[in-house]
């Protein structure tokens, strides 16, 4: 019990946590807050607060295909390999709703917040990030040698 105490105890120091999220499972939840509180958008101004995001493995694996193209290749558009769109990619995991959006951000760290800063002060990606007919999402992070690829999966009520 005592080892188990001490070990507990010393894996901050070692660059753990008993509790580690993994940074798509915080960016998740930072979105979530920002939707809880609503926030004022460029260009649209105040938008009122949305309900959470549930996460989706399978809106994850479709964010997952633009997050590694765009590491791999430094290329920041939601058009991906082959010119594929956020709607195909979606399909791609078995994802069938009437609204598909994809929110992507290109940085040079891992810094989940820095993505979150970056979209609420895009016009386009604020509006759809705090868009209440969204309901699930999924997120992936991708470290590359042309940067860190951060893309987001939303969608509304499946069909």
């Amino acid at each position: 019990m005592r080892k188990l105490m001490l070990a507990l105890m010393l894996l901050p120091l070692l660059g753990g946590s008993v509790f580690a999220a993994s940074a798509e499972d915080q960016l998740l939840t930072r979105l979530n807050q920002v939707r809880a509180s609503g926030v004022n958008c460029p260009g649209s101004g105040r938008r009122p607060a949305a309900g959470a995001l549930s996460p989706a493995a399978a809106h994850a694996q479709a964010a997952s295909q633009q997050a590694r193209y765009m590491a791999g290749s430094g290329v920041i558009s939601h058009t991906g390999p082959g010119g594929t769109t956020p709607r195909v990619r979606a399909a791609s995991t078995g994802i069938n709703t009437v609204s598909v959006t994809e929110i992507i951000y290109m940085g040079s760290g891992l810094d989940p917040e820095a993505a979150i800063a970056w979209w609420l002060q895009s016009p386009v990606h604020c509006f759809y990030m705090t868009d209440a007919r969204y309901t699930t999402a999924g997120a992936s992070i991708v470290r590359g040698p042309r940067g860190t690829a951060y893309v987001m999966v939303l969608t509304s009520t499946p069909r």
